[in-house]
């Protein structure tokens, strides 16, 4: 028999995959069913097959970003959600996940500004040139200074990470163009490369963690 102090096997799945997936999801869906319905309110007026998915790919990095950075700075919250053993964890680890949470926010914000951009979107390009560069400039910069406080595990994700992330983009990125060169598709725009980037770095990102053992339930 389980004692009071003792849980079932399946308590760690429910409370650290059934349940955040469930408010991940929420939480996603929420965001991009507003986005959505931003882009075909009368602000905006709708937008194009690109700028739609680079906006949607934009809500997902801020979702992402927002759940780190709250669970980083709440660690006894943090802790029932994400992947860690305790909020300990998050304490000893909080440094290097604020600057990832507020790199993943700022790129996120620029890609969703290059998505709203005019003449599609509302927002002039004068300020959509400023906080799409703005935000990944400084996101790469936080991104180096995470590279440099990293543990050596950090370190070999991060590496084998962008070593995948290079040849997804080689793989998609140049079969499209490719296909596109011999016209039997359209080529890709200019967002849909940065959306392309965006979503490969996320597939590479959860490959190179998974292969690590870092997605077994703690």
């Amino acid at each position: 028999m389980m004692t009071e102090n003792e849980s079932s096997p399946a308590t760690p799945w429910l409370r650290k995959l059934v349940i955040p997936m469930l408010i991940g999801g929420v939480a996603g869906f929420a965001a991009s069913f507003g986005m959505m319905r931003f882009i075909d309110s009368d602000a905006v007026g709708g937008l194009g097959a690109s700028p739609t998915i680079a906006a949607l790919v934009g809500v997902l990095y801020v979702v992402i970003a927002l759940g780190i950075l709250f669970g980083t700075v709440n660690p006894g919250l943090g802790a029932r959600f994400l992947n860690v053993e305790d909020a300990d964890e998050l304490r000893e680890q909080r440094q290097m996940l604020l600057y990832s949470g507020a790199a993943m926010l700022l790129w996120g914000a620029a890609l969703l500004a290059l998505a709203l951009a005019a003449p599609d979107g509302p927002l002039p390009q004068s300020i959509a040139l400023v906080i799409g560069a703005g935000g990944l400039v400084i996101g790469s910069l936080l991104s180096v200074i995470v590279y440099r406080i990293s543990d050596e595990l950090m370190l070999m994700v991060n590496l084998e990470a962008g070593a995948l992330t290079y040849g997804l983009v080689l793989l998609v990125v140049g079969m499209w163009a490719m296909l596109g060169h011999l016209g039997f598709v359209a080529g890709p725009q200019p967002l849909d490369l940065l959306t392309a980037f965006y979503v490969l770095v996320l597939v590479a990102s959860v490959i190179v963690i998974g292969r690590r053992g870092m997605l077994t339930i703690k």
